[in-house]
This record gives structure tokens, sequence and C-alpha cells, in this order.
């Protein structure tokens, strides 16, 4: 049941980067880090092994998930580049221009951004690249083995550790690939204890409650407020509303994990606002963008970030994502389910 909650935190990236609502883009990146974690060591266990022909179908899938979409959004903004030219792109978004030369192109082309270079023709695809690196890393077995990957907890706790001690800044404990490691690492722990965190959330009547997971959520969005003010009023705690943020993502994971439906939720429809996760994360900027040209032709200025720049965006970013759903995403996803089914027709008749 993590359709509804991904599209959730996709949308808390948009009200960041359309809306201007300060931090909580990067709460839910750590959301979606630590749930990737969880995710590709679950399918690589339970669906495709360790074996040469499960890694080839682990990763042909994790390619169709990923770069079909992604080429239709950088398709989206190459359009918008060449209608309204660079410099107004350039001034919407400092990432957001054409490559000029072959190594920034395939760059672009491949989803190479580790440094979050520019340009960026999706413009937050250098966190797709941060999940590349570890899709790699999970495929090849870091979290194979539970010691492993407590081990590898340990690594990335004492890397978080040395960057605050070090005060080496927000760039460092957020945008890098060594950040990620330690909600990737979370999410690959989770899967190896799931039994025995399934029954620790069985035994107590808060977490096994079904309304819980939107008391999460709720729990979520209060430390985000709670954290903006108490730093503006008060002194700086934002690392610590960070942190915390991070460990009720993790809850939410481990609490969704065996749910079969939610109240006012079933698992069709978690599925179908699930689908709109990926392309709602890709196309907001592009979509933003169009709404902001179509108002200044109307008269309305806005600058990016705007409040109301992003409510009239969202409606229009819902239909282009659906329209991306039906002719991209569904004929794709169809491909990568005989993919899953062959791999598990297989194991049957071992």
């Amino acid at each position: 049941m993590f359709g509804a909650y991904r599209t959730v935190l996709a949308l808390m990236v948009v009200f960041y980067h359309i809306g201007g609502i300060p931090h909580i883009g990067s709460y839910a990146v750590f959301g979606f880090y630590a749930l990737s974690g969880y995710l590709m060591t679950f399918v690589i266990q339970e669906t495709y092994g360790y074996t040469a022909i499960g890694l080839k179908k682990y990763t042909f899938n994790r390619l169709l998930r990923i770069y079909p979409m992604y080429w239709a959004s950088i398709i989206f903004s190459i359009i918008l580049i060449m209608l309204v030219g660079e410099q107004n792109s350039f001034e919407y978004h400092k990432a957001l221009f054409l490559p000029d030369n072959l190594i920034d192109s395939l760059k672009n082309l491949l989803l190479f951004f580790p440094f979050r270079e520019t340009p960026r023709l999706t413009p937050p695809a250098w966190a797709l690249t941060v999940e590349i690196f570890y899709y790699i890393l999970i495929g090849v077995g870091l979290s194979k083995h539970k010691k492993v990957v407590i081990f590898w907890l340990v690594l990335s706790f004492i890397y978080h550790v040395a960057v605050g001690v070090l005060q080496l800044g927000f760039e460092h404990r957020y945008y890098t690939i060594p950040a990620a490691s330690l909600p990737f690492s979370v999410g690959a722990l989770i899967f190896h204890y799931r039994e025995l965190l399934q029954t620790l959330m069985n035994k107590n009547w808060l977490t096994k409650h079904s309304f819980f997971p939107y008391f999460l959520g709720t729990a979520i969005l209060f430390n985000w407020y709670l954290g903006r003010h108490v730093k503006q009023e008060f002194f700086d705690l934002d690392n610590l509303f960070f942190y915390s943020n991070f460990g009720l993502c993790v809850l939410m994971i481990i609490v969704l994990k065996e749910k079969k439906s939610l109240p006012f939720i079933s698992k069709k429809l978690d599925n179908w606002l699930g689908s709109f996760s990926y392309p709602i994360y890709l196309i907001h900027y592009q979509v933003a963008f169009v709404v902001l040209i179509g108002m200044d032709f109307l008269g309305k200025q806005y600058i990016r970030p705007n409040f109301t720049l992003m409510l009239i965006s969202l409606p229009f970013l819902f239909l282009v994502s659906w329209l991306l759903i039906l002719v991209l995403e569904k004929p794709i996803e169809h491909i990568r389910q005989k993919i899953k089914r062959k791999r598990k027709l297989a194991l049957h008749s071992q």
C-alpha cells in the first residue's frame, strides 16, 4: 500500500519547487530513498534473485521504469526551451537550458548528475542519479545479507555524524550520493527485519489501528511545521527536524508494507494514485512553466516559486501526468509485468 504515499511525497516536492514551501521537498526525497531501499531489496530477493538471468531481468525492468518516462520529460523541456528561448527558461530555473556539447548531452540522456551538474533538462533528475547508483549496488548484492546491511547502516550513520561534527552543511547531508546511503540502508534493513517489525506493530494497539497511517501523515506535516517555526522563532533545529521526519517516514514504510487497504483507499485506488508519483516528480517544473507563460499572456505575472502558481498548476500537472500514464507508462508496465511473471514461473518450475 505505497501508492498514495509515493504520490503524496511527490506532491511535497512540488510544494517546495513550485509553491516555495521551505524544507518540505527535502523531507520527501529522503522518504523516497528509504522506500526505494526497502522495495528494491524486496524485489531483488523475492522476484528476481541474484542469478545472472535474475539480475538481467532486474536491470531491464529498472531501465524500463526509469528512462522512457524520463526521456519524455526532457523532450517536453526541449520543446519548451525552443519555444520560449533559453534566456527565459534559464530565468525560470538555472538548470533549464540546452546542452551545448556532447558530454552534457550524454549526461542528460543517460541521467548522470552526481554533482547536480547543469544543464539538467529535467531539473530534479539529480535525485534519480542517486537512486540509480543504489539500485546498482542493491542489484549486485549490497543488501543481500543482514549483517552486511547492518555494517552498511553503521557506515552511513558515521558519515552523517561526521557531516555534523565537521559542519559541512546541508549540501553534504542531503544532496550527495553518500548522504543517501542512510535512507537506502535503513530501507534495506526494514526488509530483513520485516517479520519482527510486523509482530511489534501488531502488538501495539495504536500502530495496528487502520487509521494509524493517516496519523503518521499528519505527524510528518506537523514535524515540518514545528521545525520551520521553532527555527524561525527560537534557534536552529533544522537538522533535528530533518532526521525526525526521516524517522516518521521509516515508520510509515513499516506500517504500510503489510497493508492490503486503508480506510477510504482500496488497493486498486492506491495503485492508481501511485501511478501519478513518477510523472508528477518529472514534469512539475515544465507544467508550471507552461502555466506561468499562459498566465503572463493573460496579464497575470508570477515568479517561481509562488503558492498561487502552484495551485493553478496542480490540475494541469495531474492531467498531463494522466496522459503520460495512458500513453507511455501503461504499455511499458505491461512489458515489465511479463518479465516479472516469467521469473516467477521459472522459480515454480524448479
